[in-house]
């Protein structure tokens, strides 16, 4: 009985610890390392699947609650553009690697266009960019990759407001399959965009 009592403090104890601010402080950094030493390194494209929302059709290579990554604090993700995205309003700082097709992209009302190799760059500005992409290959959807660095957003005010949803995209939501294109067309020769970017840095570092 005194034994069962004294495992019960105990547990008790170790619960209000558990729960103290500075004791949460030491768990969350202990997770945080254990991710790095243990958590997944190489996140094949080919696993994860596309994703439909009022934004756009996108495959997360990293985002906010992506479990069992080495790291969290980034959200890196591919969008495919048949026609256009939703349109949307967030704080800059990013940049997007565009790997298939072209288009071009509206900042604040200012056209952009742009091609496979080229890396567009939102800019930081007082109450952040609304802004909306753009397919025109009439013979394939634009692809491009964008990474954000998370904590920059939460920095600057987390701002997030959707401005024009994605036309038509729940009609599109309830026929995708989540899988890449029919003939695997998704970059090079069906090289992964994440890939053909490291792939693209390591030559024009060798051509100095």
């Amino acid at each position: 009985m005194v034994e069962r009592e004294q495992t019960r403090l105990r547990e008790r104890d170790r619960s209000e610890e558990d729960r103290h601010p500075y004791e949460v402080f030491f768990s969350t950094f202990a997770e945080r390392r254990n991710l790095a030493d243990s958590g997944q390194v190489v996140i094949k494209g080919k696993d994860l699947p596309w994703q439909q929302s009022r934004q756009g059709r996108s495959k997360y290579y990293l985002h906010m609650r992506a479990e069992n990554r080495a790291v969290q604090d980034w959200m890196v993700f591919r969008k495919d553009i048949q026609t256009e995205s939703g349109a949307h309003t967030h704080q800059g700082g990013l940049v997007i690697y565009v790997t298939r097709g072209a288009g071009y992209s509206v900042f604040d009302g200012v056209e952009y266009h742009w091609k496979p190799g080229d890396l567009l760059i939102l800019p930081v500005k007082p109450g952040g960019v609304e802004h909306q992409h753009f397919n025109y290959d009439d013979s394939q959807s634009s692809q491009w990759i964008a990474f954000i660095y998370i904590p920059f957003l939460f920095q600057t005010g987390s701002m997030l407001a959707q401005v024009k949803e994605q036309s038509n995209w729940r009609e599109m939501a309830s026929t995708d399959t989540g899988t890449d294109d029919p003939d695997g067309a998704d970059g090079e020769a069906g090289e992964d965009p994440i890939v053909a970017v490291t792939r693209i840095i390591g030559e024009r570092a060798g051509d100095g």
